[in-house]
């Protein structure tokens, strides 16, 4: 039997009103030289009736009795993926109508062992970010280019990306041929498996590769829901009960997930910092253009102090005990006071971000099916 061109894994634990939309997104895709792989982490019965009601011809539903740590569910799904090209969606993410056939004709171009893209996001309408609620952030971008993955990388560790530009498998198809490679020297393609999975295959895949198709026109949208594990370690504020709620499921508590050179904390800063420290142990441990500055982790965790001033104490204490950490002295001068920042909804352009964008008031705006 052929392998089918593209798998799409979609892990979900106990998401049924977006996971029903994330399906749906994938199953309605044109051609059949694709695959669907379901990895259910322990869910209810709701997902599995989901499945069956799709009835859909090309897809495999796996569930595992109890609930395992995320990189672990990922592995096993990944495990079931047998096309040429792979990536992972969210279960509260989408795939757009044209996803595959512009992945189709990046293929037939270069057949690069990466193809990673841009995304819309999303913020469903339980977000945990009341003035984000059913927003929709339209990235506008057309152009499609080679890059060096070396060059990334170093870049990426120099502070000069975000993670949400490396090709994560979250929004990137890989070749098996990697997966496989990445299976033949680390026993496993989710390792580390005490980080975030989506940040650790990113920084995989650049070591893995010379270079990767980078696509500023968006293949998928991220969704942001009410469960969305990123969203609730970026506002601080208000994901404390979810972030919780992973950590347990993790077995590892916050001291096993965060590098021991830095401090435990939930902060953005500090986790992404952290999977750069623990790939590099693993992956590259004495390339000397691949290290982390971590002054430059107390610098950006000083700098965005007041980005939520709803956790300016908590933030504030966890610079206080890096800097300490460090043996660094922290100039009061630097410390910004908690201010107050205008929290009422927005809408229209977008130009301090990596890519142009709009963002709409999908309710506003009158749009009822993203």
């Amino acid at each position: 039997m052929t392998a089918p061109t593209f798998s799409v894994l979609i892990p979900t634990r106990e998401r049924p009103a977006t996971f029903r939309h994330t399906l749906a997104s994938v199953a309605g895709q044109p051609a059949d030289d694709y695959e669907i792989v379901v990895a259910d982490n322990c869910s209810g019965p709701e997902t599995r009736r989901i499945v069956e009601a799709l009835a859909f011809p090309r897809l495999r539903y796996i569930r595992s009795d109890e609930v395992l740590p995320m990189a672990e569910n990922w592995e096993r799904g990944l495990a079931q993926c047998n096309g040429e090209y792979v990536t992972v969606l969210g279960d509260d993410d989408g795939f757009l109508l044209t996803t595959l056939d512009l992945a189709r004709m990046m293929i037939s171009v270069s057949q690069p062992e990466i193809i990673c893209w841009e995304t819309h996001v999303y913020w469903w309408p339980d977000t945990i970010v009341p003035w984000l609620r059913n927003m929709l952030r339209v990235t506008v971008g057309s152009r499609i280019q080679e890059v060096s993955s070396r060059r990334a990388l170093e870049r990426f560790y120099r502070g000069e990306l975000t993670f949400g530009q490396l090709p994560m498998i979250y929004n990137a198809f890989f070749h098996h041929d990697i997966l496989d490679e990445a299976r033949r020297r680390y026993d496993a393609f989710f390792v580390p498996v005490d980080t975030s999975p989506d940040i650790a295959s990113g920084i995989l895949g650049l070591h893995l590769t010379d270079r990767h198709v980078y696509s500023m026109r968006p293949l998928s949208i991220r969704g942001n829901s009410g469960n969305s594990i990123g969203t609730a370690h970026w506002a601080r504020p208000f994901g404390a009960e979810r972030r919780d709620s992973y950590i347990r499921e993790e077995r590892l508590g916050l001291e096993g997930i965060i590098h021991p050179a830095l401090v435990p904390s939930p902060n953005l800063h500090v986790h992404i910092a952290s999977s750069k420290l623990k790939c590099r142990d693993l992956y590259f441990p004495d390339d000397p253009a691949l290290e982390v500055n971590l002054h430059h982790v107390l610098r950006d965790m000083t700098a965005t102090l007041n980005d939520w001033p709803e956790a300016y104490e908590e933030n504030l204490e966890d610079i206080e005990k890096l800097a300490a950490k460090l043996q660094v002295r922290l100039d009061p001068k630097a410390l910004q006071e908690r201010s107050v920042v205008d929290r009422s909804r927005m809408w229209g352009p977008q130009l301090d971000l990596p890519m142009p964008a709009l963002l709409i008031d999908a309710e506003l705006a009158g749009i009822r099916d993203i």
